[in-house]
């Protein structure tokens, strides 16, 4: 037998008995099955606009047939169209009012399309405060969102799922695009960021991709355990099973999906990735729970060649960036921000505005799933001097006192550090790198 023959056979020997054993008490969630209306990848020879008005459709009907047909106020206040909305690709065009004001010219976005790519379990929506920061940054530019496949209807239908799928449909992404487009710049958030990077690799004679924005990148999973998921998916489906209430997201995470991030990020973790020679701005936190932010750093510093790039680490609780060799561009920016009554950066809270209605500091969505006991979970949704932080401080923290971070306290200087990079990356008269 073969060394992945023989792993496989013992994994199944060590989770079946475990999955008999847990069978007789776990709820069967009909949302956790494929709902036979997945999002798959767009047909090539399809226009964006069309792809968007499609997509929109089949999130219509799914999530009209899975949720709210069958369940009263699934996503609590959000009627069906608000949450159409949110996991829609979206496709926004040139302002053309703020354009001809500001100049119609390449340093407001002329010419520029910029393709956005969200993370696992996630939407579009994850995406829309960085989008309308740059859309009032550079109006005369084009704005491409993606939807994943397995995304945005219900969470069963990751479990069949490929990462060659989510390629594809970014590969779609990037020919999306008008003729005319002369620059692509391309922000990718968590596993979205390595599906970018993946299709740069594949594509690097292509003249128009002019600059990455890398955010909260997703090059390996925190976890050691992460190298077990493509056997285990054969035993087991889910890595856990959520709430399912999030407008913008799923809660709940198939292995299938853990299985298929593993897989993509492979050239990442073994570092077989040939270098980039492309403008790369990276915001990462010390502290992520979710994914390997020194990997990150790793690949900033030793992957990229470009003289224009630049690394917005956020330090936390842990201090992995002391010892490691700094290389030009890493812009280090404390954590805390008692002003936000935030501790550290969460994975999930880099690309959202303290204002945003949903999840920001007064939003609507308070992640307090990290408590099992009731009482903890309702003081951390009530409080009103909850604190926020990462999943690394809720051992330390009192009992219901912490919520997971869901907005980025540093959202404005980051935006202004990542549109100066823009600007240098098209060559901006008078703009240069820091």
């Amino acid at each position: 037998m073969s060394a992945n023959g023989l792993l496989r056979s013992t994994l199944v020997a060590m989770t079946i008995p475990a999955t008999i054993a847990l069978s007789g008490c776990i709820f069967e969630d009909p949302q956790h099955d494929p709902s036979g209306l997945a999002i798959g990848a767009p047909a090539e020879n399809q226009s964006f606009d069309d792809y968007v008005k499609k997509t929109r459709e089949q999130l219509r009907t799914a999530l009209k047939a899975k949720r709210f047909d069958k369940e009263a106020a699934p996503f609590g206040q959000y009627d069906l169209d608000q949450v159409v909305a949110m996991r829609a690709p979206f496709a926004s065009g040139p302002n053309k009012a703020a354009c001809d004001a500001a100049g119609n010219d390449t340093a407001h976005g002329k010419d520029v399309g910029f393709l956005m790519v969200h993370g696992l379990t996630d939407s579009p929506f994850l995406m829309t405060d960085v989008r309308d920061t740059l859309q009032s940054k550079f109006p005369c530019a084009t704005f491409h969102g993606l939807l994943l496949p397995g995304h945005g209807t219900v969470p069963g239908d990751l479990v069949d799922v490929s990462y060659e799928d989510w390629i594809k449909t970014v590969r779609y992404g990037m020919d999306g695009f008008a003729n005319g487009t002369d620059h692509v710049i391309t922000i990718g958030y968590s596993m979205g960021a390595a599906l970018i990077g993946r299709e740069f690799d594949a594509r690097r004679r292509d003249p128009r991709m002019t600059a990455m924005v890398l955010l909260s990148p997703g090059f390996a999973a925190k976890s050691d355990q992460a190298w077990l998921t493509p056997y285990a998916r054969y035993v087991q489906s889910w890595v856990g099973k959520g709430e399912n209430s999030d407008a913008a997201k799923y809660g709940s995470m198939a292995m299938n999906a853990a299985a298929e991030f593993h897989l993509l990020t492979e050239p990442y973790r073994d570092g077989t990735m040939d270098t980039f020679d492309i403008p790369v701005f990276m915001v990462a936190s010390s502290d992520d729970h979710t994914v390997d932010p020194l990997l990150a750093a790793d690949f900033f510093c030793n992957k990229v060649t470009n003289d224009n790039k630049r690394l917005i680490w956020y330090q936390g609780e842990e201090h992995l960036i002391d010892e490691h060799p700094l290389c030009e561009g890493v812009d280090i920016v404390k954590s805390a921000a008692p002003d936000w009554r935030t501790l550290n950066h969460a994975h999930t809270a880099i690309t959202m505005h303290p204002d945003n209605q949903h999840y920001g500091m007064d939003g609507i969505i308070r992640r307090c799933d990290h408590y099992d006991e009731q009482s903890a979970n309702s003081k951390c949704q009530t409080s009103s001097d909850a604190v926020y932080g990462e999943l690394n401080l809720s051992d330390s923290a009192s009992p219901g006192s912490l919520r997971r971070g869901t907005f980025n306290p540093d959202f404005v200087s980051m935006l202004d550090k990542m549109t100066h990079f823009i600007e240098v990356s098209l060559e901006v008269p008078g703009k240069t790198a820091n």
